[in-house]
C-alpha cells in the first residue's frame, strides 16, 4: 500500500512538471529574480493623499536615459514608460500592445500615438518626473478615497520593454466630484 502512494505522488509530481513546462517560460534570460533598486521615487510619498495635478518624480541609477531611436538598443539605455492604474506591457513588447484589440487604432497608421497613450493613462518619457494633470476615477469603485498605482518600466531605444523590472508607487486621491 505504501509503495502505491509513493508511485501516485511521483506520477502527480511528474504531471506538475510537464504542465509547468508549457507555461510560457521560454525566455528565462529575461527573468531577474532579484530586487531591482535602481529606481527610487522622490515624490510624492508612498500612499500619500494627492490631488491633481500631481507631479511624480524619481531618480534612476545605472541606466542612461536616451530618446527613442537615438542609438542602437541595449539593456543599459532608453527611456521610461509610466502606467497609471494599468498593467504594464510584457518584456520585449512595445507600447503598441496598449492598443491591442482596439480596431479603430489598429487600422490607423501611427497609432498608438502620444495622444492615444495619454488617453489610456500611459506616458512614455525621457524625464525623471511626470505631471499628471488628472487622475481618473477607478471604474466601478464607489470609494471616495481611491488607491491608485503608478508603475514605471524601462524601454530600450527601439521601443521594447527591457526585462521584468517594474517599480510601483501607490497614491490616494479623492474621487472626482466627491
Amino acid at each position: 500500500m505504501a509503495g502505491g502512494r509513493w508511485l501516485a505522488r511521483g506520477a502527480m509530481a511528474m504531471a506538475a512538471v510537464v504542465a509547468l513546462a508549457g507555461c510560457g517560460l521560454t525566455h528565462l534570460d529575461d527573468l531577474d529574480f532579484r530586487v531591482d533598486d535602481r529606481l527610487d521615487f522622490v515624490s510624492p510619498g508612498a500612499r500619500s493623499t494627492v490631488q491633481a495635478p500631481v507631479t511624480v518624480a524619481w531618480t534612476m541609477k545605472d541606466f542612461r536615459i536616451a530618446a527613442p531611436d537615438s542609438e542602437p538598443p541595449s539593456r543599459d539605455a532608453g527611456y521610461f514608460a509610466v502606467f497609471v492604474d494599468q498593467s504594464p506591457i510584457e518584456p520585449r513588447h512595445t507600447l503598441a500592445d496598449v492598443a491591442d484589440g482596439d480596431t479603430l487604432c489598429e487600422g490607423r497608421p501611427g497609432c498608438p500615438d502620444k495622444a492615444y497613450l495619454v488617453d489610456h493613462d500611459v506616458y512614455p518619457t525621457t524625464a525623471t518626473s511626470l505631471e499628471l494633470p488628472v487622475i481618473s476615477d477607478i471604474p466601478g469603485s464607489e470609494e471616495e478615497l481611491q488607491l491608485h498605482t503608478i508603475t514605471i518600466v524601462l524601454m530600450d531605444t527601439s521601443g521594447h520593454r527591457i526585462g521584468e523590472s517594474a517599480w510601483q508607487l501607490d497614491l490616494r486621491a479623492r474621487k472626482v466630484g466627491a
